[in-house]
């Protein structure tokens, strides 16, 4: 009897069991997760809410006892590939550099979009961003300059120029329908041709050495793309093929990969060949909205905003200038230098305010511009090499991005629609 109960017990225990993993494995099932997602992506604003969540976890984790295992954690060694046509990274640099060519494309993407059939087709309408960009790039570098003139600390003076997209658009992205969209367009415009300049200065002033045999081998595969595309011989295989060719290209070239991203975005058709043919963009953005959001920019926001908060380096008298030169060019020299472009290019009438924006919405966005963070502290391992002057260069640029956010939103929130 007793055997018989035992025996009926662990019989109800493994249905009990069996249910619950049908049950688990229903709500894993691809059909609900791409439902969940589609559920998410519905709140305009989940990404800066996942961004913000990520960087509270990395500040945790990085000044906490958890430190050695978020450390870590990070720098695990991952190998993809085989025997030596293997690639091998750190996690931290597999997000920056290989994840983030994901967001990049999503961006290249829809600034594709806007380019052929969207609003920047109209000149006055691209010239503003651009304009807004170069500003924003030259007074946050003369304004570090200035201030670090002699010192050894002069070769940071790139640190204030670069605008970091993801945190800034993701930000952005908390006010939702209250900014017109046009603005969020104008980020991103101006963001991309600052990480393009951002590229070209690091490629001038502080790369060791580029390889341009593997740029033209990028270029080349590029050119490959379009000319398919011309011949309608280009499908999605073809293209994944050849943009995986443009970023290992790329990768292997000395310029930042995740740039990648946005050419191959650029590159991508938005009209099919047949009629019975989805366009390749199209197919691309389905996929890579839902992973860049849901996925890519929370991992990259996790693994690049875990700052020590020391100030003990701080107590040497170089560590004014720098943080001066930082703080100021990222909170006072961005706004300037977009805020006037602009207006020298309007006044000019070379470009016109974005449909339904007044000038509120471009101090809003001068300053989301001021957030620095991943460009901004990749351009500081490479310009300095003592320790002191790298932890002074990343909080100071973790404090001026907190304070350009905040004080861009808060223009945003109170500006009003035309």
């Amino acid at each position: 009897m007793l055997g018989s109960l035992v025996g009926n017990t662990i019989k109800d225990d493994r249905t009990y069991l069996k249910d619950k993993l049908a049950q688990i494995t229903k709500k894993l099932h691809p059909a609900r997760l791409s439902e969940l997602a589609t559920y998410l992506l519905k709140d305009e604003a989940i990404s800066g809410k996942l961004i913000i969540g990520a960087t509270v976890l990395a500040l945790l984790a990085a000044n906490t006892a958890l430190s050695s295992l978020y450390n870590g954690f990070l720098h695990t060694n991952l190998t993809i590939g085989l025997g030596s046509w293997a690639l091998s990274k750190d996690l931290q640099h597999w997000i920056d550099e290989g994840l983030m060519a994901i967001f990049f494309l999503v961006v290249g993407l829809e600034l594709k979009r806007e380019l052929v059939k969207g609003e920047l087709r109209k000149i006055k309408t691209a010239t503003l961003p651009f304009a807004a960009a170069i500003g924003g790039m030259i007074v946050p570098a003369l304004i570090y300059m200035a201030l670090n003139r002699g010192s050894d600390s002069f070769s940071g003076w790139a640190i204030p120029m670069a605008t970091d997209i993801a945190f800034a658009v993701g930000i952005l992205a908390l006010l939702g329908k209250r900014v017109p969209s046009s603005i969020r367009l104008f980020l991103l415009t101006l963001a991309i041709v600052d990480d393009i300049g951002a590229v070209i200065v690091i490629a001038v002033f502080y790369s060791t050495g580029i390889n341009l045999y593997m740029l033209a081998i990028a270029a080349t595969i590029a050119a490959l793309i379009l000319i398919l595309q011309k011949l309608k011989l280009l499908n999605m295989s073809v293209f994944v093929v050849a943009a995986i060719g443009i970023w290992l290209a790329i990768n292997a070239s000395g310029v930042h990969p995740s740039i990648a991203g946005a050419i191959i975005g650029l590159l991508a058709p938005l009209t099919a060949w047949s009629l019975n043919k989805e366009p390749i963009a199209e197919r691309l953005e389905r996929f890579t909205i839902p992973v860049s959001t849901l996925l890519v920019v929370p991992l990259f926001a996790f693994a690049n905003t875990g700052i020590v908060l020391s100030l003990s380096s701080f107590k040497d008298t170089s560590a004014l200038p720098i943080a001066g030169g930082i703080i100021l060019g990222l909170v006072v020299g961005k706004i300037l230098g977009i805020l006037g472009a602009s207006w020298l290019v309007i006044k000019l009438k070379y470009a016109e305010l974005p449909i339904g924006a007044n000038w509120s919405h471009i101090v809003g966005v001068g300053f989301l511009a001021g957030i620095g963070f991943t460009v901004a502290i990749f351009v500081t391992d490479l310009a300095f090499t003592a320790e002191d002057y790298v932890t002074i260069a990343k909080i100071s640029i973790f404090a001026a991005s907190v304070i350009s956010a905040l004080i861009g939103l808060i223009v945003l929130q109170r500006s009003k629609t035309t």
